[in-house]
């Protein structure tokens, strides 16, 4: 007969392994990436540690490496585990169980396999800590755990050379980070060429579809932003970008990102400029709102300073009957130019947007200048409005806008 599992019998190493595993698989889970992994290794094995693939390509390394490791650089400006050092890693490798030794500068070393296939090794430094029976216990089920990491990332094709994607996360959950980060961005923002950033956030509007071809989308997005800058974030891709890549993308005359939006049915939000890595979350939610407008209009590339008239639209329409905040002018001329075949409320309108420049006013309106002046007044002596006042003004031409966008919305 089988016997009962009895946690009596799990002793402190068991039980121990069994919460670190825990914690490692949680964040395997959150899909904060490569990086995230080794760091929550790092807290464990409470040593430094590297992740090298089969040339000593540096993929991952613990914040304290630098310090015990050697490594170099390529012209591609990959990073390299050096010669030296590599080879002092092979002769102080414990290759068959802990021992108690004076040397302090052992290794524990484990094969990262995909499919059988060696790709790489992980490589955990003594650094002073005698390592413990637990210590080898606990390398080959992180080592699982990598493995199983790096297939995802093979699958989106990513490269973790750059920023830890897992900080991308935690700036647009508005996660406290360390002050250190905050104070030297460019040491982590390595990408960052100026002082300001943008957040860019990509969805569908066929969202089913999105999320089975997320991988490719992902894939063909290098094209234009580096993969280190991006990560995938519900409801979409976010990307970070600086003022340089976003002129480069968005206001350059080669219109070749807006094409790949449009042609791939994407929709992208861009918040407002800003440089407070702290802000991140609040410019985040505004470019998500930016992109869900541009979805509504059918716009690929929407940008939050533009939406202030459609984000008061949806605030006032869903609490109120919009008609409420229409001036009653603005009631009137609707009427009267149904009635009578007149344009009397674009006119109104374009002679305030244009308050400083009525020539370019009659000239949007293809009528004279003084057509204009004798439209205006004859508006002011039916509605009895002055247009001195910038609250009257504010408020006319707020209805305007407020009926444009519910006409705009209903005719999509």
């Amino acid at each position: 007969m089988q016997k009962s599992f009895d946690i009596n019998n799990l002793n402190e190493i068991d039980i121990k392994l069994a919460l670190y595993m825990q914690d490692l698989f949680d964040g395997f889970c959150s899909n904060k990436g490569l990086q995230y992994l080794i760091d929550k290794a790092r807290e464990r094995f409470v040593r430094p540690l590297i992740l090298i693939d089969t040339s000593g390509k540096l993929l991952a390394a613990s914040y304290d490496a630098e310090n015990i490791f050697r490594f170099v650089h390529s012209e591609n400006k990959n990073t390299y585990l050096s010669e030296e050092s590599l080879s002092q890693i092979n002769s102080n490798n414990i290759k068959d169980n802990f021992n108690n030794s004076n040397n302090s500068n052992r290794t524990l070393i484990n094969s990262i396999k995909i499919d059988i296939i060696e790709i790489g090794r992980f490589i955990v430094y003594e650094n002073n800590i005698p390592f413990q029976k637990i210590d080898f216990m606990l390398i080959d089920k992180v080592s699982s755990l990598i493995s199983a990491q790096l297939q995802k990332d093979i699958l989106l094709n990513l490269d973790n050379n750059n920023l830890p994607n897992y900080l991308l996360a935690d700036l647009i959950e508005g996660k406290q980070i360390d002050e250190s980060i905050v104070k030297n961005k460019q040491q982590y923002l390595k990408w960052a060429k100026s002082e300001h950033l943008y957040i860019m956030v990509i969805g569908s509007n066929r969202q089913e579809a999105f999320d089975s071809k997320i991988s490719a989308i992902f894939r063909a997005l290098k094209s234009y932003i580096p993969i280190g800058q991006c990560i995938i974030y519900n409801p979409g891709i976010v990307a970070f970008i600086d003022e340089l890549l976003f002129n480069k993308l968005l206001n350059s005359p080669n219109k070749d990102f807006s094409e790949f939006l449009s042609k791939n049915n994407l929709y992208a939000g861009i918040s407002q400029k800003y440089s407070l890595l702290t802000d991140s979350k609040k410019h985040y939610m505004n470019a998500v709102t930016a992109m869900e407008i541009g979805l509504k209009r059918n716009i690929n590339c929407s940008f939050f300073e533009d939406c202030t008239m459609h984000i008061l639209y949806e605030l006032i329409s869903n609490r109120y009957d919009q008609m409420d905040f229409c001036h009653p002018a603005v009631a009137m001329l609707m009427t009267y130019d149904k009635e009578n075949g007149t344009n009397f409320l674009e006119t109104l309108k374009q002679y305030i947007f244009y308050s400083s420049s009525p020539g370019e006013a009659a000239r949007l309106l293809n009528i004279h200048r003084n057509t204009l002046f004798y439209r205006i007044n004859k508006i002011k002596e039916m509605t009895d409005i002055a247009l001195e006042h910038g609250d009257e003004i504010c408020k006319i031409f707020l209805s305007i806008r407020l009926l444009e966008i519910k006409e705009e919305l209903h005719s999509l």
